[in-house]
């Protein structure tokens, strides 16, 4: 897998949440972009929530945790 160059990220590193269920991994401090396991992209919004990329939907970072597997986007 080919690391991220991008300087966006402190770290040069992707997150992976996987098995979301199992996991109670509290919501990230600097609110990344993130895709879930059905390839869609979720973006944070000024309500501390997050909302798809058409913007037909919202949710929590909990919810969103508790019903998907979830890959930071760079």
């Amino acid at each position: 897998m080919n690391v991220p160059t991008d300087s966006h990220t402190a770290s040069k590193e992707l997150r992976v949440w996987l098995v979301a269920t199992l996991s109670n991994a509290p919501e990230p401090a600097d609110r990344p972009i993130v895709r879930d396991d059905m390839m869609r992209t979720w973006l944070p919004t000024d309500s501390r929530g997050y909302c798809s990329s058409d913007g037909r939907r919202t949710i929590t970072w909990a919810e969103l945790h508790a019903r998907f597997d979830l890959v930071e986007v760079i």
